[in-house]
């Protein structure tokens, strides 16, 4: 009997460096050929240009261990648990074609070495099962012991983590008999790079997107108001504020928003539904040349795709009057294919906690002939929800609040988002690839909150903001292979162009009944952001060498409507303005494989300058953009093995002019210079079938240099622990099929934070447990978050106010905190048809 093994290669990537579509030869083998030869052996005298033990050593990354876009199989007829590893799927991306047999024109001697390994993995998406394929292609007539060796090679080779399906699948799953896929995923390029895929993602419980990035190593993500609002990020040593000092993408479509009224960079992911969610690139530092505006503590993008073929409901109803309908459809075997919806509604845990919203994702992608492949990605997203405020701890400790209040009413907003992505892979010429993307967004946010009381003014503090945006943008890249003093080098170019155009204001209205009494910003503008990179990556050996730049022109066009309106307004800026700006970035990495085993230590030296555009209100007419420059740098090494993968870092980064925005009271304080140092620490296990496990930790540092002393806000040490197990169980008296059992757990440690006025703010330590019983199509879920029911403050201020309109004013700061959700229990039934 035969079998077709299917040896793919990811064949383009988005301007975050991550994998897209992938391309797939097709080798004929005996199947008894593959059970009978030993792993990583070599017919004498067959010629294996790029299998040297560096050469595999980054197809065994260790973040294609982790499950993105990993060897992923699929067993039709039997049903899949949560975490099977690899997430089961048998598809192959459309509209992908085969590499050029040119690109193996190298000499044999140097595509032997470990050059070749850096030259043609840097790639993201290349793995050796890439160029086993391609050596298959240009030999011309292989004995059928060769063919055996070949194909078994890149199954070995591209499905480091689990080798066979029969290793994780439950024993009563029939092996496949349809083509089995192999994924890659991108290659590191230095020691903090690291792919989270899916087995990871769902080792712990999720109740949103956000919770997905908790698995970063060294991010922490806080929710101070409400369901419906972007989250607090913190990385690095960096406060980011809802997004400002971290860049995020989803699937190609940008996140961030510019000069945004609430906060720069502001980055909403509650469109996201969690279930769709593939894998997560991280990239920390800003040390890549197609990273962009606000990569500045790094950058996160989100991958798409559905595990399992079919429809799949999933229904949750929970504590709190919590209620959850998710529907997912793929209906061919690509996993990139798919639509979902996603309604759901709570009361929340306290006062001024209730939220409602709506989601819906679709992708599509297609092969048109002649090596074409369009790629479609759409989405809507509603949601109104209510925010509690902040409580004042000496309030909590007089009795006049209790842990959950409200500070004050009618806190709370409404955001939409609406987008669209359409994209090309055009046919290959030569050695080189190219894509084409075009996308589009609609958002609107308006927002009430009130985090002072009455201290600025008798009638209240209360602010709404509102920022409607349309985002219009273009993004072309391309990737080829070149020779450079007889040496490959892997060159990537990129070019793209965004133009934001946003109507926003502010005005301050009553406690008592909620009309305005005072405009403070009504104004639009335009920003458009023009860019240009490149990145050259050279072996030398074990030694590979990459420098890179990136050039950003930045155009502002301001109409202050206020200022028109009413000359008191007028600051001396003009009605209208505009503003331009450049700024230039220099790439550069080191990396040296200590020996040419396949699971050596791997050395890393990166530097980075990233940037962050600023608020457009700001500027003045005729001013040089001002763009804050970050300057970082990383130390570091790696080991990818078949089961365990380790990570560490020593980074540190400079920041001009640096500055940091309390949200809460409206104040932006610039500090100058800032520098931020830290260590980061990160395991990816799975040592033994069914067992995951993602371990990491990082300390930071962050301070001003012209006074020593530490900045607010920042997280100085964060540690994470997601374990998941899954087994089947063999109830022999229940009948037919066997029940999969998965369990999982989640935990979380935050030290205590600088706050204003040498404060400190209270340890966080959090354990989030889930149960899941899966047998045939219908499954059972339950989720318990905060187990232990910790009393923990989610966010930690100090600042004056006075929330008692009869209480004499006082500009003392105080400490103030928003409650963290008490323990929350679900239960989830899930429908697989």
């Amino acid at each position: 009997m035969r079998v077709r093994v299917l040896a793919v290669v990811s064949t383009c990537f988005l301007a975050s460096g991550g994998p897209c579509l992938a391309m797939a030869q097709g080798a004929e083998v005996r199947s008894s050929a593959l059970a009978a030869r030993p792993a990583n052996t070599e017919t004498p005298g067959q010629s294996r240009p790029d299998d040297s033990p560096a050469a595999r050593n980054q197809g065994r990354s260790g973040h294609e261990q982790e499950g993105a876009k990993a060897p992923e199989y699929e067993a039709p007829t039997s049903p899949q648990g949560k975490r099977a590893s690899p997430a089961p799927t048998t598809s192959e991306a459309p509209g992908t074609e085969p590499w050029n047999t040119e690109e193996s024109a190298l000499s044999q001697a140097e595509a032997s070495s470990p050059a070749q390994r850096n030259t043609e993995d840097s790639l993201p998406t290349q793995t050796e099962t890439a160029r086993t394929t391609q050596r298959v292609a240009e030999e011309s007539a292989p004995s059928q012991a060769e063919s055996s060796n070949t194909a078994q090679q890149a199954t070995e080779d591209a499905a480091p983590s689990q080798p066979t399906v029969a290793t994780d699948a439950p024993e009563s799953a029939p092996q496949p008999t349809t083509s089995t896929v192999v994924r890659g995923t991108r290659t590191a390029r230095s020691a903090s790079e690291v792919t989270l895929g899916r087995d990871i993602l769902d080792a712990a419980p999720r109740s949103g997107a956000v919770d997905l990035l908790r698995a970063v190593p060294g991010l922490v993500a806080s929710q101070h108001s409400g369901e419906g609002k972007a989250h607090q990020l913190f990385l690095r040593g960096f406060d980011a504020l809802h997004g400002q000092d971290v860049e995020l993408d989803v699937a190609g479509l940008p996140v961030n928003e510019v000069s945004h009224i609430h906060a720069l960079g502001y980055a909403d992911l509650n469109f996201v539904i969690p279930e769709v969610v593939q894998s997560i690139e991280v990239t920390e530092g800003s040390y890549r040349a197609s990273q962009g505006d606000f990569a500045v503590a790094g950058t996160l993008r989100l991958d798409l795709g559905v595990r399992e073929q079919g429809v799949h409901i999933a229904g949750t109803l929970g504590q709190y009057r919590q209620r959850r309908l998710v529907a997912t459809v793929r209906p061919g075997e690509d996993p990139g294919t798919f639509a979902a919806v996603e309604l759901g509604e709570g009361r929340g845990f306290g006062a001024q906690r209730g939220y409602g919203r709506a989601a819906l994702l679709a992708q599509a992608t297609a092969k048109l002939g002649d090596g074409f492949t369009v790629r479609a990605l759409g989405g809507s997203y509603v949601t109104r929800f209510d925010s509690p405020g902040v409580v004042r701890e000496d309030h909590l400790l007089s009795g006049t609040s209790d842990f959950f209040s409200a500070s004050a009413p009618r806190q709370g907003g409404t955001v939409s988002r609406h987008q669209l992505l359409l994209g090309v892979e055009l046919p290959r010429a030569g050695k080189g690839r190219t894509r084409l993307e075009l996308f589009g967004i609609l958002s609107d946010l308006r927002l009430r909150n009130n985090f002072t009381g009455f201290r600025v003014d008798s009638r209240g503090d209360g602010l709404e903001q509102t920022n409607d945006a349309t985002v219009l943008g273009a993004r072309a890249e391309h990737r080829r292979n070149v020779t450079a003093f007889g040496r490959p080098v892997t060159l990537e170019l990129g070019l793209g162009a965004r133009r934001d155009g946003v109507e926003q204001t502010q005005r301050r209205y009553r406690e008592s009944d909620g009309t305005f009494f005072s405009d403070e910003v009504d104004a639009r503008f335009t920003q458009t952001d023009v860019w240009g990179w490149a990145e050259g990556q050279l072996s030398l050996g074990r030694w590979s060498l990459r420098v890179g730049g990136r050039a950003d022109g930045l155009g502002v066009e301001v109409f202050d409507a206020l200022a028109f309106r009413d000359p008191r307004f007028y600051d001396g800026q003009g009605y209208s303005r505009s503003a331009f700006g450049v700024h230039l970035g220099a790439k550069a990495g080191l990396e040296y494989a200590l020996s040419d085993a396949s699971d050596t230590w791997r050395f890393f030296a990166s530097y980075g300058d990233g940037f962050r555009s600023p608020q457009a209100r700001s500027l003045s007419e005729g001013e040089r953009a001002p763009f804050v420059s970050v300057h970082g740098a990383e130390l570091g090494a790696r080991k990818d093995g078949e089961r365990w993968a380790l990570q560490l870092s020593l980074f540190g980064s400079q920041v001009e002019n640096d500055f940091f925005f309390d949200h809460t009271v409206g104040t932006t304080v610039y500090t100058g210079e800032t520098l931020r140092t830290g260590l980061t620490a990160s395991l990816q296990a799975r040592p033994v079938p069914g067992l995951v496990a993602a371990l990491s930790g990082t300390v930071a540092h962050a301070y001003v240099k012209a006074t020593d002393t530490m900045l607010p806000y920042f997280a100085p040490f964060v540690g994470r622990a997601e374990v998941g197990w899954e087994r089947p169980l063999e109830w022999s008296w229940l009948g037919g099929e066997k029940t999969l059992l998965s369990l999982g757990t989640g935990l979380t440690f935050i030290g205590p934070r600088p706050l204003p006025f040498d404060e400190r703010s209270r340890t966080v330590f959090l354990t989030d447990v889930d149960v899941a019983v899966r047998r045939g199509e219908l499954g059972l879920r339950l989720e318990v978050m905060n187990l232990l029911d910790a009393r923990w403050r989610d966010g930690e201020f100090v600042y004056s106010s006075r929330f008692d309109p009869n209480a004499p004013a006082s500009l003392v700061p105080a400490r103030h905190f928003t409650a963290g959700s008490p323990r929350t229990a679900s239960l989830t039934l899930e429908v697989h048809l």
